[in-house]
Formats: structure tokens, C-alpha cells, sequence
């Protein structure tokens, strides 16, 4: 275990000599890893028997990106909740990008009965201009108003930087045991309703989930529906549990993308968003995290965005139902990208 300092001049010292690495932390640990090694691509269909960290793509045909481990470093999370100086990053009028997601988020719904969908995740990209700052400070801001996120700063030759918090773990397998979460529907008080339109939007994700692993599990069940806090927001979840007979990459594969970052049907609501989506989403609602043997830890990589210079890119969705509001739509991805947004302006 090395020091805080250490830990970030390592941080910065692989971005400037172009060396890929992963730091991460899972939600509610105090621990701060970092694996450095080579990256290669791999596919999705190459997941077995691995040792390392994965950087998935949204689109399964795609290859994404393995880091098998030449050295890991850990460290003691320095939780700050006061920041001595503010990240500036320019305020965007994005009056011409709301009305192009609206007029989207409308065709979604018209299109929903058209294609037999029961729903689509609308997603968009938002861009900022940003100071000039260390990956490091931008990291350990991230963990610090994400303690209970799986945060994470990833860089490869491949994919540049990307930076996300993520409240939805994929799957976890561990000693012969499966658990994964349903995660859907989102508001921004405790104390606010869930309407039909969300109860709905979490159901359709429990079920083909559940549905999705029959094939590779065994003695499937879910818990009780519960109001789960990521950050600034809350979602509906719930927990499966389940034994897996199947190999990792095809459990992965079941479940990739899951309706809450897709839609439903599945294959139905992928080719649906390659087809009109005007973002290509790259490793947004992909998955990342350790690969061990047999034993996996994934998570689903939303409230996320890639760093090209003084550029932020802040990539947001929304679940698409026949009960939406395009205009809520909206203003529900905006509340989402202030999980990135706050670490360069923080509340």
C-alpha cells in the first residue's frame, strides 16, 4: 500500500507517458486500486478465464478493451468535503440539442407500437469546455462526492480517458453465486412519487433480466422492490440472486445490455438505437471491472464521460415508455450529467 500522494503522481504519471492504467473504487470502500499493464482489444466472446480489467462497448460487435495487470497499487481513499478550488467549465446553451433530443425522444414513442418495443433508452452526448486539470484532482473529486458509486478513471491508447461514477453493478459471480441489480426509473427527491410510467419502466427491466439468465442459471429469485440514492438522484432496484451453469462470457452476454441502458425486447431495442441514435454512445451503457478466473465484478458504465483535451463529453439517457413526457425526458438527463458536471463545480 502506498500513499495518497504516490498514488495520485502515478495517476499522473501514466497519463503523461501514455501508459494504460485503471483507478477505481467500489462504493463503500475506503480502498483505492490502481492496475497498470498492457491493453489489448478483446471481444465478447473472449471473457473467460481472464485476469484483469475490461472496458466494454455499448455495441457487442465491437471489441473492447482488456489491461492484463503488471503491477497493482492500492491506497487509503482521502475523502475531501470541502475543495479548496473551483474547476471551472463553460456553461453550454444547449437550447438546439434539447430540441433535437425532444424530437427524438417523440419519434421513441410514436415508434413504440410501430416496432413492437416495449421500451428504449434515448440517449444523448453533452459537451463542455473545461480547464486545463491534473486526471488526478478530477479523480479524487470523483470518488469523494461518489462514496457509495463504483468510480473510476480509465485511460488506454484506444480509448483516451474515460471518467464515470456508476450506481448499477452488471453482475457479480463470486465462489459459485451470482447477484445482479435491476436498476430503473429515476427522481430527484426521496419524498417524490413514483408514477405508473416508472413502476412500469422497472418491471419490464426485472423481468427480462430474469429472463435473459434462465438459460445459464439455476434457483433465480429477486428481492423486494426498493428506492436506492446515487448521488444527486434515486432509481428503483431490485437484487437477483442465482446459481450460474454457464460460462462467464455467456452469463455477461445475457445480460449485456440489460433494458435499463437498452430497452426491451432486446435485440428489437439495440437495433433500434444503432439505427437512429446520432451519438455513437462508444463505451457508454457498456460494462467495465474485474475479471477473475471464474469470479467477475461488472458494472454498467452510466453517469459517465470521456475527456479529449479541454473537452468533456457527458453521455445521458433516459428510459422511453408510452406514458413519457419528452420534456420530462429531458430534464431527467440533465439531472443525470450533474453527477459529472459537480466535480468540476461542486455544490
Amino acid at each position: 500500500m502506498i500513499n495518497e500522494k504516490e498514488f495520485i503522481g502515478l495517476i499522473d504519471s501514466n497519463i503523461k507517458s501514455k501508459i494504460p492504467f485503471v483507478a477505481y473504487k467500489f462504493g463503500n470502500k475506503d480502498l483505492v486500486s490502481c492496475i497498470v499493464g498492457n491493453s489489448t482489444r478483446i471481444k465478447s466472446s473472449e471473457l473467460d478465464k481472464k485476469n484483469g480489467f475490461i472496458f466494454m462497448p455499448f455495441d457487442s460487435s465491437e471489441n473492447g478493451i482488456y489491461i492484463e495487470p503488471q503491477k497493482k497499487i492500492i491506497t487509503k481513499a482521502i475523502f475531501q468535503s470541502v475543495f479548496n478550488n473551483t474547476i471551472e467549465h463553460t456553461h453550454t446553451n444547449f437550447q438546439n440539442k434539447k430540441i433535437e433530443y425532444i424530437s427524438y425522444v417523440s419519434q421513441v414513442i410514436k415508434n413504440l407500437k410501430k416496432y413492437k418495443l416495449r421500451k428504449i433508452v434515448a440517449s444523448t452526448c453533452l459537451e463542455y469546455n473545461i480547464q486545463d486539470v491534473s486526471k488526478s484532482e478530477i479523480f479524487m473529486r470523483l470518488i469523494s462526492l461518489n462514496p457509495s458509486a463504483f468510480s473510476y478513471l480509465f485511460f488506454s491508447k484506444e480509448s483516451g480517458v474515460w471518467i464515470g461514477a456508476s450506481p448499477e453493478q452488471l453482475v457479480e459471480i463470486t465462489k459459485n453465486k451470482l447477484t445482479a441489480h435491476a436498476l430503473a426509473a429515476t427522481k430527484i427527491s426521496y419524498h417524490q412519487k413514483w408514477s405508473s410510467k416508472e413502476l412500469n419502466e422497472q418491471q419490464i427491466v426485472l423481468d427480462d433480466m430474469i429472463n435473459n439468465l434462465a438459460k445459464y442459471c439455476n434457483k433465480i429469485s429477486s428481492s423486494k422492490l426498493q428506492t436506492v440514492s446515487a448521488a444527486n438522484l434515486f432509481h428503483l432496484r431490485n437484487s437477483i440472486t442465482a446459481i450460474p451453469i454457464g460460462k462467464i462470457s455467456q452469463i455477461i452476454n445475457s445480460l449485456h445490455p440489460t433494458p435499463a441502458v437498452a430497452g426491451s425486447p432486446k435485440q428489437s431495442s439495440i437495433e433500434y438505437i444503432l439505427n437512429n441514435e446520432k451519438n455513437n454512445r462508444k463505451y457508454y451503457t457498456g460494462y467495465l471491472g474485474i475479471l477473475k478466473e471464474d469470479d467477475c465484478n461488472l458494472f454498467v458504465n452510466i453517469r459517465c464521460a470521456q475527456i479529449i483535451g479541454n473537452k468533456l463529453k457527458v453521455f445521458v439517457g433516459a428510459g422511453i415508455t408510452p406514458e413519457s413526457v419528452p420534456e420530462n425526458e429531458w430534464n431527467e438527463i440533465l439531472e443525470k450529467s450533474k453527477t459529472i458536471l459537480r466535480i468540476f463545480n461542486p455544490c
